[in-house]
């Protein structure tokens, strides 16, 4: 049994890693606008605040997640999954990206399959044409979004920015574990 001391340390550096997440995101925004856009709101935290913008911007700000992805020695293939998944999931990307420099996410599932999404066989279509999705690319797809979605709903459900970061280093299967 894990000395209570040892709890505590974790628990703590789990929610200033999460607290940091969020300093990041904040000092993100300054820089794209040259000033604090930040009010509070949990708003700002979804994509659907980047419905108004133009494409163009939202090229750009991938571009620069990207460009900073690849500074930071994340493989491209990451970092283009996590914008993705990050959009998909209404999540802001760059609070995505952040995430996933810190490691700070939901537990990989114990029972993952790793077996093939591909069919098995067709008479009239060759194997090649459908080739299996590598397993940890699966397993970091499913990671990701889980995090992403979680992180989401407590942002939905608590009014306080700072509290819900909290919330979510607080849960139980959230911790140090990687993309």
């Amino acid at each position: 049994m894990p000395d209570p001391e040892e709890v505590v340390d974790f628990v703590s550096t789990k929610e200033q890693s999460a607290l940091a997440v969020l300093a990041a995101y904040r000092e993100r925004r300054r820089g794209r606008r040259g000033a604090d856009t930040y009010f509070g709101s949990s708003d700002v935290f979804r994509a659907a605040v980047e419905d108004g913008i133009a494409p163009s911007e939202l090229d750009s700000r991938r571009d620069a997640i990207l460009a900073e992805a690849e500074a930071e020695g994340m493989p491209s293939e990451l970092a283009e999954l996590l914008y993705d998944v990050a959009r998909e999931e209404g999540l802001d990307p760059a609070v995505g990206f952040e995430l996933v420099r810190t490691g700070l996410g939901v537990a990989p599932p114990d029972d993952f399959n790793t077996g093939s999404d591909a069919p098995v066989s067709d008479k009239y279509l060759p194997n090649w044409l459908f080739p299996a999705t590598p397993p940890d690319r699966l397993l970091r797809e499913r990671m990701l979004r889980v995090s992403f979605r979680r992180l989401r709903a407590i942002l939905a459900e608590e009014e306080d920015v700072t509290q819900a970061f909290r919330n979510f280093a607080g849960e139980p299967d959230v911790g140090f574990f990687g993309y």
